[in-house]
């Protein structure tokens, strides 16, 4: 974890995630498994967060799932969930951990601060807790999980150098 930017009522820090892609059909069997492996039940409803202390779990479309694993693990703990979860014939697994960046926006001033980087509507109504969106931010195709109090964004490591100066430049602009 590494703190990118820090002004009044924004703070905004670089995480060290694992994110797994799983692809299956969502049924209750599925249900089931993932249950079993993390302890949360999977989102039904596409762009619908689930999330404890440990795991962040949002459903990217009909048959994708990105599970995003917040709580400390080391690679080999990931893989064998990776492994474990690929047993089944209906479900696949691939391990993203390190092909993703994350960075976490915290702050009463979160929503000022993103609408300099993204067009993306922030609001309640249009935008809820417990969701996520797949947009651009900072010209850059992102995730943003919806936290409530936060937001996680999530975007492809290659971009890491840029997007860590644009959330800088966004912070000098205040």
């Amino acid at each position: 974890m590494s703190k990118i930017v820090s002004i009044s009522g924004i703070e905004v820090t670089q995480k060290n995630f694992h994110q797994i892609i799983i692809r299956g059909n969502g049924s209750e069997k599925f249900n089931n498994i993932i249950e079993e492996k993390t302890s949360i039940k999977p989102p039904s409803k596409n762009l619908e967060i689930k999330y404890d202390s440990n795991y962040l779990f949002g459903k990217n479309s009909p048959d994708q799932w990105s599970l995003i694993l917040t709580g400390k693990k080391d690679h080999n703990q990931i893989l064998n969930l990776v492994s474990s979860i690929n047993v089944n014939e209906d479900l696949l697994a691939s391990d993203y951990s390190y092909g993703q960046v994350y960075f976490e926006i915290d702050g009463e001033n979160k929503d000022k601060f993103l609408n300099k980087l993204t067009h993306f509507d922030l609001r309640e109504e249009k935008f809820p807790k417990a969701t996520m969106a797949q947009t651009i931010v900072a010209r850059v195709d992102c995730s943003i999980y919806n936290l409530g109090n936060k937001y996680l964004i999530t975007c492809n490591k290659s971009f890491e150098d840029y997007f860590q100066k644009r959330l800088k430049d966004s912070a000098d602009l205040n």
